[in-house]
């Protein structure tokens, strides 16, 4: 496979897929839903993922973050190579290393929000010499501290988004992946949950990814990747984020830019 992307810090990436492939069989024959997609997930940056529907970023996403597995290709994430394993494997590094947010947030109704946190890091098996001041500093750098004892019938819709983020800040993942996390959400909440993750993708030992049909959202990024018919055809950066995206890897030639903005 290509030599790692590094960052401009030459840090290596978090995440690298390489000619990832995903077929379904129809009956009637193979479907290629994703047809050989390269790219890395960078620590300390935001990356949005575009494109229209039908375009393989929902099976994408669940790939990224070991819910599927490909049929062919190599997924590297925190050292470990992710396709071909089976589900109990994916399970296993989606627990320790793969933080989710969802569109429809995904809390459990009958816990608090503070709660929703603590089963978060009692599934990573985080540890933590007190697990509720671990949820609460998590629920803090969220801001919902005078939320914490609130259950999710009584939070807004930015702040059902904000508890989720901070589950899935629980135990510190290496990869967070948001699928249209300001989807259902108005334009002042939606604002607020871009500058959330804006924030947790600072991080140097974190990178974030969160896939969007929102424009509103575009300059928050770092990066912004475009697959169509389950290729990528584009792959454009920030004015203030330096070094080659994947597509320029050695023995790869540039990729098409995208001008989505």
């Amino acid at each position: 496979m290509a030599k790692p992307d590094r960052a401009s810090n030459g840090t290596p990436p978090l995440l690298q897929a390489r000619n990832i492939v995903k077929s379904i069989n129809t009956g009637a024959g193979d479907l290629h839903i994703l047809k050989g997609i390269s790219m890395d997930l960078r620590p300390g940056e935001l990356t949005l993922l575009m494109g229209p529907s039908g375009s393989g970023k929902t099976t994408l996403l669940s790939i990224l973050g070991c819910i599927l597995t490909a049929t062919s290709g190599e997924l590297h994430l925190a050292g470990h190579q992710a396709v071909g394993l089976s589900s109990e494997e994916l399970a296993e590094i989606r627990r320790l290393h793969i933080g989710f947010v969802f569109q429809s947030y995904n809390l459990f109704p009958t816990l608090t929000a503070l709660e929703n946190v603590l089963v978060a890091l009692d599934v990573r098996d985080a540890l933590s010499p007190d697990p509720i001041e671990t949820a609460a500093e998590a629920l803090k750098a969220v801001g919902l501290s005078h939320r914490m004892h609130a259950f999710p019938s009584k939070l807004s819709g930015g702040e059902k988004q904000r508890v989720a983020i901070a589950r899935s800040l629980a135990g510190r993942p290496s990869v967070v992946l948001a699928d249209e996390p300001t989807a259902a959400l108005d334009s002042e909440n939606g604002k607020a949950v871009m500058e959330l993750l804006k924030e947790v993708a600072k991080d140097p030992t974190r990178a974030v990814m969160a896939v969007t049909h929102d424009h509103r959202t575009l300059h928050y990024a770092d990066r912004i990747i475009t697959i169509e018919d389950g290729r990528i055809v584009g792959d454009d950066r920030s004015p203030n984020k330096g070094g080659p995206g994947p597509g320029h890897g050695p023995g790869e030639a540039p990729r098409k830019k995208n001008v989505a903005a």
